[in-house]
This record gives structure tokens, sequence and C-alpha cells, in this order.
């Protein structure tokens, strides 16, 4: 009976792990609507204080400092340092702040076909951002404003 239902099991799991991101409610899959989604404006400020602090938790319990410092420094982690993030991608998208949150939420899905201003240097050769393309629009936008909010 358990050789039976082994394989079932086993192709049940790997049918769950490359399903698509359509049946995850809030979750837009092309990260240029995903970012339309998240940002039909840049928020209030009210509303951008709210969002920074869910953002925070997002960043902890995706485990972003893992690869990231919030810093000006590296730390001696894989990935660029966050801290005065968003001076650089409102220079990187001509100092218009909703352009610049639109491209982060994009940049954050698909790290590979936007690539941050770090991508390519030697520092960072070799060294890739794994795509976050499950989360949902609402938590993208909260972790943006967080990512902003590290001037």
């Amino acid at each position: 009976m358990a050789a039976r239902v082994l394989p079932f099991l086993l192709s049940a799991l790997l049918l769950a792990a490359c399903t698509d991101n359509a049946n995850i409610p809030g979750v837009t899959q092309d990260p240029e609507a995903s970012a339309k989604a998240a940002y039909p404006d840049v928020p209030p400020a009210e509303e951008a204080n709210e969002l920074i602090d869910r953002g925070q938790k997002l960043f902890k319990g995706l485990t972003c400092e893992q690869c990231h410092s919030t810093g000006p420094d590296r730390s001696g982690l894989a990935g660029p340092p966050l801290g005065g993030y968003a001076d650089r991608a409102l220079e990187h998208q001509d100092h218009d702040p909703l352009k610049a949150r639109r491209w982060t939420v994009k940049h954050i899905k698909d790290p590979r076909k936007y690539p941050g201003s770090f991508a390519g240097t030697d520092e960072y050769r070799g060294t890739f951002m794994t795509p976050f393309n499950r989360i949902t629009d609402d938590d993208l936008r909260a972790l943006v404003e967080y990512l902003f909010s590290l001037r």
C-alpha cells in the first residue's frame, strides 16, 4: 500500500512546488502589472509610516537581512547594502518617486530582468538576487516603503 501511495505523494509535492502564482490571492504575475497594482500612487506620509512598520517586519520575515545590510556598508554580506537605497533608486529613475517605487517592485519580482545599480560590478560579479515573485502586491508596497525609509 505504501509503495503505491509514495509516488502519488511525490507527484503531488512536485506539482505544488511548480505551481505558478496564478492561484495565490493578491499576487500579480507580471512584474510591470504588479508594480502598477502595488503603486497606483505614492502613499501619503501617514500611510507610508504604517507601511514602513509592516515592511520592516516583512524584510525580517523574508530573511532579506541574510544578504543585505540596512546600513551604508556591506558588512560582509553577499548583497549590496540598502542604506541610502531611496537616493540610488530615485537617481536611477529620473528622480521620479512613483517610477522609482514601481521599478523597485519589478526588481524584487524579477531581479535579472530589472538589475540593480550594483549588477555587473566586480564586487558583485556572480551574485544574483533570488526573485521574490510570490509576494502579494500589498506586501510589496510595504516592503518598498521600508526600503525607501533606509536613507
